[in-house]
């Protein structure tokens, strides 16, 4: 039996306990503020590359956006494997992130058995950044002006090309891998620790041709150390509107490779954090300068969604896996 005055205080604490479970379940639907410190973007590659520039231009907006820096962490070596078990290590909080390449996602984790990381169970795709081209360059010394030219003549000299990437499982050497399929020539591949070393050896001769970034190829170019055959793109690049696309070459319309640059968070990320970045991001890449500098440099900013970046990735680990069931490749 209750007295009186017991009903008035039960009441009390009810409301209490109410009040109380309220403001427990808002702080586990909504994550502490964020960020309380610096975020970290790891790169799979050194400096001076395209995913490398692209980076530092999204690092630098999200420091002046979410007022605390973006610390960019390049972490080379392995193909990009390095950077990402870095990543999948992390803690999931949003504070270290993972600017990838394709190839880190859809390739290396398929033809290497000990990459120790599965991209559809350890990442959680944040935003699809940039489509990326590559462009097919050769030395100076390389006779040909055309990605014809270029075919025919390592038809007629197999094995004496090469190619380089920025390491085993990046998506430079599966172009080259497929470039060598399709077009039945060749071409000996020869991998380095990112897209800056991998251009500088072809500009110096001691490699014949690589794919690499519109950034990495253009100084080279313009003193004419290297000559532009195509772009690996579906369809024309338009800072390079009059270079064709490897597709476009008699032969070659089985050639289906694409980069893109993405960024991605551990496994278990809040979603709200996943989705504030999104939302970050896409509106740094509507920005004039950062569209026009990733544009001029490295490739077409891409505006997905969570859900739409998850279904992309997805999509993208499916056709890959293809691709690379048809190459003998295994690291």
């Amino acid at each position: 039996m209750f007295t009186g005055k017991a009903v008035p205080r039960l009441i009390r604490l009810a409301s209490l306990v109410a009040a109380s479970t309220f403001a427990h379940s808002v702080c586990a639907a909504e994550p502490a503020a964020y960020p309380t410190r610096p975020i970290k973007i790891v790169v799979p590659f050194s400096a001076g590359g395209g995913v490398d520039v692209t980076a530092r231009l999204l690092g630098k907006y999200l420091s002046d956006r979410l007022g605390q820096q973006a610390i960019i962490e390049n972490k080379p070596g392995a193909g990009g494997l390095i950077a990402v078990r870095h990543t999948v290590a992390a803690a999931p909080d949003g504070y270290t992130l993972l600017l990838s390449a394709a190839g880190e996602i859809v390739i290396n984790p398929v033809i290497n058995k000990d990459a120790g990381y599965d991209p559809k169970k350890d990442l959680v795709p944040v935003a699809i950044v940039v489509r990326a081209p590559n462009v097919l360059v050769v030395n100076s010394d390389v006779p040909a002006s055309n990605v014809t030219e270029l075919i025919s003549y390592a038809r007629k000299h197999p094995g004496e090309l090469t190619f380089s990437s920025s390491g085993i499982g990046t998506i430079q050497h599966i172009t080259g891998e497929v470039f060598n399929k399709v077009a039945k020539i060749d071409v000996r591949h020869v991998p380095y620790a990112g897209a800056a070393p991998a251009t500088l050896d072809v500009a110096s001769k001691r490699v014949s041709m690589t794919y690499s970034s519109p950034a990495a190829v253009k100084p080279f170019v313009q003193k004419g150390q290297l000559k532009m055959l195509g772009v690996v793109m579906s369809e024309r690049y338009p800072p390079l509107a009059d270079l064709p696309t490897i597709r476009e070459t008699p032969g070659m319309e089985a050639f289906n490779v694409e980069s893109w640059f993405a960024l991605f968070a551990p496994a278990g990320t809040p979603d709200a954090i996943i989705r504030r970045l999104n939302a970050e991001v896409r509106q740094a890449l509507k920005t004039p300068e950062i569209a026009n500098q990733l544009t001029e440099m490295v490739g077409s900013p891409s505006f997905e969604d969570v859900d739409q970046a998850r279904e992309f990735v997805r999509t993208e680990i499916e056709k890959y896996g293809k691709i690379l069931g048809t190459l003998d490749i295994v690291n």
